[in-house]
């Protein structure tokens, strides 16, 4: 089974990136294919270094666990399995990460190869979109 990262990934006027890869008409969250044996945090990382050129925070309530040699780690926002039909009609399945964000700095880069474009959506516009996914709507309404 595939896996993914990505982010819901804000800016500091607390707007939502999302972005439209070249090869789908549909607006999602940054982020993509986690390789092997990499951890989550450092795939989710590394895509959006790759994607955008930016580094990011993850963002994340902490328990505050005061034990020796405990680190806590940022956890996903969400989990979620996906059944879907790939470019060729084969069943596929994935599993996917999904990391709440802020960028570290204003300054992107896309790249070229993937991103058609990126762009900064209200809260509120995200849920009219009709060009992305429910499950997308769906966490920007949780969050």
């Amino acid at each position: 089974m595939k896996r993914l990262a990505r982010c819901i990934l804000k800016n500091k006027d607390w707007k939502i990136m999302l972005v439209r890869h070249k090869w789908k008409n549909i607006w999602t969250m940054p982020g993509w294919h986690i390789e092997d044996k990499e951890n989550i945090y450092d795939a989710i990382k590394r895509e959006i270094k790759e994607e955008l050129w930016i580094d990011i925070k993850i963002l994340w309530k902490k328990l505050w666990l005061e034990v020796d040699n405990v680190k806590e780690m940022p956890l996903p926002i969400s989990i979620y399995k996906i059944d879907y039909i790939n470019k060729k009609g084969k069943k596929e399945k994935r599993l996917e990460y999904i990391f709440l964000a802020k960028i570290k700095s204003d300054i992107i880069k896309t790249q070229i190869e993937e991103i058609e474009e990126y762009k900064w959506f209200e809260s509120c516009e995200i849920e009219s979109l009709e060009n992305t996914f429910e499950q997308i709507k769906w966490l920007i309404k949780i969050i």
